[in-house]
């Protein structure tokens, strides 16, 4: 199974004031700080989104991911949250950016908290309705398909199979 998640990040100098960093412990967990200063190189999560885009007939718009992580695999439109931005805002730009559709976001289906080797990703999962454009491929997606429920794809990533698990069992309150 592929991976999923961020590229880890190692400090190794102050960004404050260039001081090289050395281990302190910190409620209980050695971090990089910086001796000259206060700084302390957190380690957080990034986050990131998926968007579970249906159609009029409730079709659900798979793409084939056609970069890491999961390249080749199936998966949900989604991506890394920019620092600037509404998290369903991401969704959407992302479904656009992946498929060429415009869609809108209509509530969150859950979050996931993903562990990988390279740090821990947040991934907030959201439903959502494909509301125009025609979709098509793209670098990130050059293949992607409208997929009836019971015809979806096994997913590469766990927490996109958990958030149409989400999607399913929400499903009878939608209707």
């Amino acid at each position: 199974m592929a991976r999923e998640g961020p590229v880890k990040v190692n400090f190794r100098f102050c960004p404050a004031c260039g001081a090289r960093l050395q281990p302190r412990r910190i409620e209980g967990r050695d971090l990089p700080a910086c001796p000259a200063c206060e700084f302390i190189a957190w380690r957080g999560p990034k986050v990131a989104v998926a968007l579970v885009a249906t159609d009029h007939e409730q079709r659900v718009l798979i793409i084939r991911r056609g970069i890491p992580p999961g390249q080749g695999g199936w998966a949900l439109p989604g991506g890394y949250v920019d620092d600037d931005e509404d998290p369903a805002y991401s969704a959407v730009r992302e479904c656009l950016e992946e498929t060429g559709c415009q869609s809108v976001v209509e509530g969150l289906l859950g979050m996931f908290h993903v562990v990988t080797e390279e740090g821990g990703l947040v991934v907030l999962a959201y439903r959502g309705r494909v509301t125009g454009g025609d979709p098509g491929p793209t670098a990130e997606a050059p293949e992607l398909a409208w997929f009836a429920e019971l015809d979806l794809p096994e997913l590469v990533f766990a927490s996109h199979r958990g958030a149409l698990t989400a999607w399913r069992a929400a499903r009878p309150a939608m209707r």
